[in-house]
């Protein structure tokens, strides 16, 4: 549900561009492939954290790990400098 909300967001925007004539339908789907592509990351960044922090608390063993991939996923998202 962050995912389809974190899309959500970007509706808006997606219709205004399909108003354009002639290469409305062009960035509209540029731009709805973008929303889903960063809806899929963040909303799953998020996602998994708050099933992190839960699973920390009754099993460790499974929530220290998915810790790790969020810090991981966190760093590609802020710090990695993409080519």
């Amino acid at each position: 549900m962050t995912m389809l909300g974190f899309y959500f967001l970007f509706a808006p925007v997606i219709a205004l561009l399909k108003w354009i004539p002639l290469v409305g339908w062009l960035l509209g789907g540029i731009v709805a492939i973008a929303a889903a592509i960063f809806a899929f990351i963040v909303g799953g960044t998020i996602s998994v954290l708050v099933i992190a922090i839960a699973w920390v608390f009754f099993r460790p063993l499974v929530g220290i790990p998915l810790l790790l991939v969020v810090g991981t996923s966190c760093y590609f998202i802020f710090f990695y400098q993409w080519p």
